[in-house]
């Protein structure tokens, strides 16, 4: 990794797989007492294309080592509890990987699981210019994503963001800013890391006295209680698809007093459809991910129509270098229904739907995400014994461990990093 620049409502049991398990929840204990050696050899080929680089090993349970890799970089030392694993990664890199650890048949003995995955995703994206890895990693995409019209956009919302304000609230900063944080020096707090990027897209939107500002996916608020608080807006509206987020950001603003923002429970298109010309600034931090290829050009319509003449949208997402696909792991239990876009497909479905560039977007590079998924880690993990484990079982725990290492991983090995694009409608 190059060196960051600082300045730039019910239980969450998180379903079992559908594979049969045992009586000891192992799978496998008929397995022969020969260790892995028999079950590797038939193997090789595949565990060859995904393990060339680093410096692994691995046991089954309390028998010999098997070493994978180079040798090189630091030790990570893996041990697997159950055999089951070897098929649903052949079947699946992707989703069994993610998986199986859940159902906990293998852990992280040496070395940290974020390096590790991010280790595998060199080792994964190697072998897929590979003939036989190809057809293995082609596997991984296959599942299906869900679709993204108003319904089901409300379903996927409420998958990950109704989990349950407890948790957000364990691991986020004060406000509740549920995205990349912009650090701009060694030793930064969370906190004022993210203070500083929502002042750094309020400067770049440039809002005006007596403006009326939208924020598409607004999250739990802080974004609008910012604005609303040190610019001179006039009227600050926030929308979400998400129950709890709706609840907590109306408590918090109604302790504001005054010109208080206002929050719906709105799609962005039926608020397109109910409010044209109503905005002269646009903000969307975090929320773009969510929309899903096939419906940039839509997406980008209702921004356009939101807009006055002349008004400005600053558009705040995850982008990835060039085009790609979206973890069948991440879409089952994640975030359903989500694409993370290139730069370019962004601003061409913007252009598309009659918006222009106001400038060249804003890079800011992957360092910045994978340091606030360590923060968010740390947090987590730290807070866990305080969470309620009847609502949140160890799967979940594990669950969620997988989710914010393997984010970090993408940062950190897969060059993904956050863009923001400022779009101007003419008049």
């Amino acid at each position: 990794m190059s060196r960051p620049d600082w300045n730039s409502l019910q239980k969450i049991r998180v379903p079992e797989s559908r594979e049969p398990r045992d009586g000891h929840g192992r799978g496998d204990h008929h397995a022969p007492r020969g260790g892995l050696g028999w079950l590797f050899r038939i193997v090789a080929p595949v565990i060859g294309l995904f393990a060339r680089h680093g410096r692994l090993e691995v046991a089954y349970r309390d028998q010999a080592m098997l070493r994978l890799g180079d040798g090189s970089g630091p030790l990570y030392r893996i041990r697997v509890d159950s055999l089951r694993l070897i098929p649903r990664l052949v079947r699946n890199p992707d989703l069994g990987c993610g998986e199986s650890y859940m159902d906990g048949e293998w852990s992280v003995e040496e070395g940290d699981l974020a390096g590790l995955l991010g280790l595998l995703l060199r080792n994964y994206n190697e072998a897929a210019n590979q003939p036989l890895g190809r057809l293995i990693c082609r596997s991984g995409i296959l599942a299906r994503s869900r679709a993204n019209d108003p319904a089901s956009s409300r379903r996927n919302a409420a998958h990950h963001y109704d989990i349950g304000n407890d948790l957000y609230s364990a691991f986020l900063d004060e406000g509740m800013n549920y995205s990349c944080a912009f650090f701009e020096r060694p030793g930064q707090s969370l906190r004022d890391a993210q203070l500083n990027k929502l002042r750094t897209s309020t400067r770049r939107l440039d809002i005006p006295k007596g403006a009326h500002i939208l924020d598409i996916g607004c999250g739990w608020g802080e974004m609008t209680r910012v604005i609303a608080g040190e610019t001179g807006a006039a009227r600050v509206v926030g929308i979400t698809l998400a129950d709890n987020q709706l609840k907590l950001a109306r408590e918090r603003a109604e302790e504001l007093g005054g010109d208080r923002p206002e929050y719906l429970l709105a799609d962005y298109r039926a608020h397109a459809d109910n409010n044209p010309g109503a905005y002269d600034r646009i903000v969307s931090i975090g929320m773009f991910e969510h929309v899903g290829r096939k419906h940039f050009v839509e997406y980008f319509t209702a921004v356009q129509r939101l807009l006055r003449d002349n008004g400005f949208a600053l558009i705040h997402s995850i982008m990835r270098p060039e085009r790609g696909e979206t973890s069948a792991w991440i879409k089952k239990y994640i975030f359903p229904g989500g694409y993370i876009p290139t730069v370019d497909d962004a601003t061409a479905a913007a252009r598309e739907a009659g918006l222009e560039l106001a400038q060249e977007p804003f890079i800011h590079e992957s360092f910045h995400y994978a340091e606030t998924l360590r923060r968010w880690r740390h947090n987590f993990n730290k807070a866990w014994p305080r969470l309620d484990h009847g609502h949140y079982d160890e799967r979940f725990r594990r669950m969620w461990n997988f989710y914010l290492c393997g984010s970090e991983a993408a940062f950190d090995a897969n060059g993904l990093f956050v863009g923001q694009i400022l779009l101007k409608k003419r008049s």
